[in-house]
């Protein structure tokens, strides 16, 4: 079990879920309280990796993305319980709470794709410009919850101009370059109503640095998954993309990994995820 010290509700809920259930089912739990340091903790959740079959994360994306980058290629399965901040990689799914717990000893393994910047990998989405900006900007805190996201992110929407950004065909002047595996960011948006999780391919979506207005528009359509019918929102699949402009940060996940140049992957079926039969 796999979980950041600052505990909720649903944290609370969860974890008391698990104990009976390890209870009923006679296994030992062991629970790894995250240090809030990437590395230190990546480290030590590797070490242990090798005496477990299956890996819990009880948090959000962050927590997730932690997971992933302990496991990716390995034979260890990886269940979600969702109490994260913004539980955007969760959204896709559609479950209820009981659902989500269902999958832990009921469900199956589903071989998905995971994306990778360099060597951190990501299961979400990641990305370069506006997005990454939202984050640095937020360096870390989120004093508003979910809404901390939607807040940072107006804030920045209004000064935020852009960036010229040179891709392997050419320069191009971009607010935000997004590489999808999965559907929704920044607590609910859905930048890629069509990503799959299985396709061995990331679902790129690029926003050129248009007018404020039509910034405006484009992200108000997102909430929806329809801004990609916007002539100026470019849309493609690939299995990987090399932006060569220095010294871009990269988020993903909700957390700055890199900075560029960099290539972005797509690492098909790496990862075993347990979801509903």
């Amino acid at each position: 079990m796999i979980y950041r010290p600052q505990q909720g509700k649903k944290f609370s809920a969860h974890s008391k879920w698990l104990n009976t259930q390890a209870k009923i089912h006679a296994i030992q739990l062991y629970w790894y309280e995250t240090s809030g340091h990437f590395e230190t903790d990546l480290k030590q959740i590797k070490d242990l990796i090798p005496k477990y079959s299956q890996l819990i994360v009880l948090g959000g994306d962050g927590t997730l993305n932690l997971a992933v980058n302990a496991i990716a290629g390995t034979q260890v399965v990886l269940s979600l319980l969702p109490c994260g901040t913004g539980n955007d990689f969760s959204r896709q799914f559609g479950y209820s709470t009981q659902q989500w717990r269902s999958t832990i000893f009921a469900g199956v393994a589903r071989n998905i794709d995971v994306g990778q910047v360099g060597n951190r990998y990501f299961i979400n989405i990641a990305g370069v410009g506006f997005n990454a900006e939202v984050v640095l900007a937020m360096g870390g805190k989120k004093p508003f919850g979910k809404l901390s996201y939607t807040i940072a992110g107006i804030m920045k929407l209004a000064s935020y101009k852009g960036t010229l950004i040179e891709y392997e065909d050419g320069l191009q002047a971009t607010m935000m370059c997004l590489f999808s595996n999965g559907r929704h960011f920044a607590a609910g948006l859905t930048p890629a109503p069509d990503a799959r999780l299985d396709d061995g391919v990331l679902q790129v979506i690029t926003i050129p640095a248009v007018a404020w207005y039509k910034r405006l528009w484009c992200f108000a359509l997102m909430l929806f998954g329809k801004h990609t019918r916007l002539r100026w929102v470019s849309v493609r699949s690939c299995q990987q993309l090399k932006i060569k402009t220095s010294g871009l940060p990269i988020e993903a996940d909700g957390d700055l990994i890199a900075t560029t140049p960099a290539v972005v992957k797509c690492k098909a079926a790496l990862l075993q995820f347990k979801v509903l039969n």
